[in-house]
């Protein structure tokens, strides 16, 4: 868990630190995020507010002014529509560096269970 979190704090600082990372292909990125979060899903490590319609992980304001709750891939996909590419890859770097974790945890703890 600690190398989870500190992982986590990492890929957060690089995002921070470097604000235009890679704004060359929102497609191509956008593909490679999917790619890895399909990959974390078939071996049962897909993480809640990658995709999911009921995640509530990003609040975005709507073309109404309303906040809006979202996955982090609807919200990189509302920000690339909105045209503020560097938040939208901000969350494509997000999601693909969760299904790359999802994948990694469900590995790592695929014989976890109890040991009777």
């Amino acid at each position: 868990m600690k190398k989870m979190t500190l992982k986590v704090a990492l890929l957060a600082a690089i995002v921070m630190a470097v604000p235009g990372i890679a704004l060359a292909d929102y497609d191509a990125d956008r593909k490679a995020a999917v790619a890895a979060v399909d990959k974390a899903k078939k071996v049962g490590g897909e993480w809640r507010d990658t995709r999911w319609k009921k995640s509530g992980a990003v609040k975005v304001k709507g073309a109404d002014g309303k906040k809006k709750k979202m996955s982090y891939l609807a919200a990189a996909d509302h920000y690339n529509k909105a045209g503020d590419s560097e938040k939208a890859m901000k969350y494509l770097g997000i999601v693909k560096f969760q299904g790359e974790m999802g994948y990694q945890q469900a590995m790592e703890q695929k014989n976890a269970g109890p040991h009777h």
